[in-house]
């Protein structure tokens, strides 16, 4: 039978509030959403932070292999391999009493060269060995030394490991030809210990006056 009060009992049904599995469709989206949202967030924070550590590899390396190349460049009498403590041949040497040596890459693998690589500056004096450029691998950080092996001076920041540092060197006998070396880097970048970057570097580069023998020890 329909009368004032039937009709007034479903109004109210129609008016009432969610239902509670509309109210638990609803909270699953929204869930839904919210995790893809903060995941993406997560995702463009990573993203950010290795571009942070691709861009520190790029400008700490290349300051560090501008350095080592300014002055390879304008050295001579180039001798790879540092020895037992760390200071190189020096001329009175008489396995290498020219104070020079090579280091050729043994295999196509990469194989050989030394993680240590000496020479006189531009206004070096080839028969003293305390004013020696040096430059090292130690403690995962590409070193260099100007005074023959005394002190060293970090050149790449404490975020970049280097895990491998190769310095592959020939010509360097006294003659009328430019000795040539070849440097290779490899190691990591990171901003946090998860977060990390691979990085593999190589330049080739040679001294720009022929290694002429004006040291007669």
């Amino acid at each position: 039978m329909y009368n004032r009060f039937t009709q007034k009992r479903i109004s109210d049904s129609e008016q009432s509030g969610f239902t509670l599995i509309e109210m638990i469709v609803a909270t699953s989206i929204f869930t839904i959403v919210m995790l893809v949202v903060v995941g993406s967030l997560i995702s463009l924070n990573n993203e950010s932070r290795k571009a942070r550590s691709i861009r520190l590899v790029t400008d700490n390396l290349s300051s560090a292999i501008d350095s080592m190349s300014r002055n390879m460049r304008m050295g001579s009498y180039y001798h790879c391999g540092c020895g037992t403590l760390g200071v190189p041949t020096t001329p009175g040497d008489v396995n290498y009493p020219d104070g020079v040596r090579d280091c050729p890459m043994t295999d196509a693998l990469g194989n050989g060269g030394e993680q240590c690589f000496a020479f006189e500056s531009q206004f070096g004096n080839q028969a003293l060995a305390a004013d020696q450029y040096i430059y090292r691998l130690f403690n995962h950080r590409i070193q260099r030394s100007k005074d023959g092996g005394v002190s060293f001076i970090d050149l790449t920041a404490p975020e970049i490991n280097i895990n491998d540092l190769r310095f592959f060197v020939q010509g360097t006998a006294l003659d009328t030809h430019q000795p040539v070396v070849t440097v290779v880097i490899r190691g990591t970048a990171s901003v946090t210990p998860v977060i990390a970057t691979d990085f593999n570097v190589q330049t080739t580069l040679g001294s720009r006056t022929p290694n002429y023998s004006f040291f007669t020890p």
